[in-house]
């Protein structure tokens, strides 16, 4: 079984690329009072907060994501407001999953430089910056057949404000 993707990943990622952008379109023709008032779960992050989480920002943010990457299985999940430092870690991969598809998204203004680590070592084919603009997705693909915990950190330069979603997806799955 090859998961989400099927046989046709072309066709179904073209998709999700094409209804990204409608998606990040509307998603900036917001304005702050269009945005719907919440209380998001907070994820675990590391670095302390001293600024009180903007929960709208974190929910547009999140919002992205889920109009922007569509028939993936989720793994894992979060959002927040942007920190100098912050990260998460899934705490284990699925035996069967043989690579996931990390997505990020934030606003605000700040530049975001994402690490990862997959069973205690770095991945750095997967490192990478990101602006906080509200209006795109990193987005990369990790190679898990090495099993372990998964998890990414972050350090935001420039403005620390706005919010950010992650989510971790099952890409690639061994066959029964």
């Amino acid at each position: 079984m090859m998961g989400a993707r099927g046989t046709d990943s072309g066709a179904v990622r073209g998709v999700g690329v094409a209804l990204s952008l409608i998606a990040l379109l509307g998603a900036g023709a917001c304005g702050p009072d269009d945005r719907p008032e919440s209380s998001s779960k907070s994820p675990s992050a590391s670095g302390s907060a001293s600024v009180a989480p903007d929960t709208s920002a974190a929910e547009a943010a999140k919002s992205v994501l889920e109009k922007g990457i569509i028939n993936m299985e989720s793994l894992g999940e979060g959002d927040g407001a942007v920190q100098k430092q912050f990260g998460n870690t899934l705490a284990s991969v699925p035996e069967d999953v043989l690579s996931v598809s990390f997505a990020f998204t934030c606003a605000g203004g700040a530049e975001v430089a994402l690490t990862f680590r997959l069973a205690g070592k770095e991945v750095a084919s997967a490192a990478g910056t990101h602006v906080c603009d509200g209006s795109t997705i990193f987005q990369r693909s990790i190679d898990t057949t090495g099993s372990g915990p998964l998890g990414f950190s972050a350090i935001a330069t420039g403005a620390e404000s706005g919010g950010y979603a992650y989510a971790y997806y099952s890409e690639k799955k061994q066959l029964p």
